[in-house]
């Protein structure tokens, strides 16, 4: 069998990378609240509520999809998953319709379950079929997040350049972002169709599928009434819904401060840049505070940058410190307090219970996301102040134990 497929090893890794690339070319990224409010001249509320509607969606068709993977192959999982989700932009850029708005949202989500996962494991028994080592397994799965992250650093910026550049009229050219998202997506689904997938052994998918489903609400169950994780897992959850919600608001605390919309790409191309620098200091980071004050650091940080943006609203520099140290302790924690659950779950049962977490993390972000819509329509700036002391009170009373 190694020999059979040795020949398809390296043309897959290309055709992986190809479709790590063009999967992540997110034209729209640095634009979705001018889309929602100018082009869609819809409210913050109905703005969130509609990706409520997506992160639920997300959360119900997480297994499921698995079940796609798991019966027709990885490689099946994601051509459907690429194309649904490039449709879905489709009808997002040509559309002004709530309910064909919601509809993209449920087949975007579909397709987003979809490639989640199956990519992964993929790469990992694209190279177990030519007998690589764990290490080299691990370069290439580096390298095929390396591709992900130079489509967003490319795209984030020239997305909202485009919009800005008057080539094309502004409210077209906001929507005219996601069809090109979406066609990016159509690439990465041909791509796809290239792939020589390895033979799995998964068994028998069905009994899979079901048995995936009860560990699913066992593992969701076990993060919350395990003492020693509840803590950890609840910590993780609602600070994340805190400082995720930054993503959507550093679009508008930039418009409320007159910055013209062609810096919106580069001001998130930065702070993903400055993030992943981040994150390769972290080993020197735990090193000097300790992981329980850096997790406790990275959560109290945030909240005072949002009392910080209340206090100077109107101060550029202060909205801008704001944006990024947000947005890059976000990221920098997550991987963190992940590893620091993965100290407090068996092995047996690691897989089920950060699932759970993750799912838990979907349900937080839904009852977040319009609560903030409902704020951010009534009052911006004290929308911040809110969110800011809610940060600072669960950071405190989340507080890891002592190492």
């Amino acid at each position: 069998m190694i020999k059979e497929y040795k020949t398809h090893y390296k043309s897959n890794n290309f055709l992986l990378y190809g479709f790590s690339f063009f999967k992540s070319l997110q034209f729209f990224g640095s634009l979705c609240v001018p889309f929602y409010l100018i082009r869609l001249e819809l409210s913050y509320t109905w703005m969130f509520v509609i990706e409520t509607i997506f992160s639920v969606c997300v959360f119900l068709f997480e297994v499921p999809t698995g079940i796609i993977a798991d019966k027709f192959g990885r490689k099946t999982s994601l051509f459907l998953g690429s194309l649904g989700f490039g449709i879905s932009f489709f009808i997002l850029g040509f559309t002004k319709n709530i309910p064909f708005l919601i509809f993209s949202q449920i087949i975007g989500a579909v397709g987003m379950s979809l490639i989640s996962g199956a990519d992964s494991s993929l790469i990992y028994e694209n190279a177990k079929s030519v007998e690589k080592s764990p290490e080299e397994i691990s370069v290439i799965a580096s390298r095929y997040s390396g591709f992900s992250t130079v489509a967003m650093l490319l795209a984030f910026p020239l997305g909202s350049l485009f919009v800005s550049s008057g080539i094309m009229e502004y409210k077209t050219a906001l929507g005219f972002v996601f069809v090109l998202t979406g066609i990016g997506l159509f690439i990465a689904s041909f791509l796809v169709i290239f792939i020589k997938e390895p033979k799995s052994e998964n068994g028998n998918s069905e009994k899979s599928a079901k048995s995936s489903i009860l560990e699913n609400a066992k593992g969701c169950l076990e993060a919350f009434t395990n003492p020693s994780l509840r803590r950890t897992s609840l910590n993780y959850s609602i600070i994340s819904a805190f400082t995720f919600l930054m993503f959507w608001f550093y679009q508008s605390l930039l418009f409320e401060n007159k910055v013209d919309i062609g810096w919106n790409g580069f001001v998130a191309a930065g702070f993903n840049l400055a993030a992943s620098l981040l994150l390769f200091a972290s080993g020197f980071i735990q090193k000097k505070l300790g992981t329980n004050k850096t997790i406790f650091l990275s959560a109290l940080i945030p909240g005072l940058l949002y009392i910080l943006i209340f206090a100077f609203y109107n101060n550029l520099v202060v909205i801008l410190l704001g944006i990024f140290g947000v947005t890059m302790l976000k990221l920098f924690r997550d991987p963190i307090m992940i590893t620091q659950m993965n100290t407090k779950i068996s092995d047996e049962n690691r897989a089920t219970v950060l699932s759970g977490v993750s799912m838990f993390s979907r349900i937080v972000i839904a009852i977040f996301y319009p609560l903030s819509g409902l704020l951010m329509d009534s009052n911006p700036k004290i929308t911040y102040l809110i969110i800011g002391l809610a940060t600072v009170l669960c950071t405190i009373f989340l507080r890891e134990k002592a190492e």
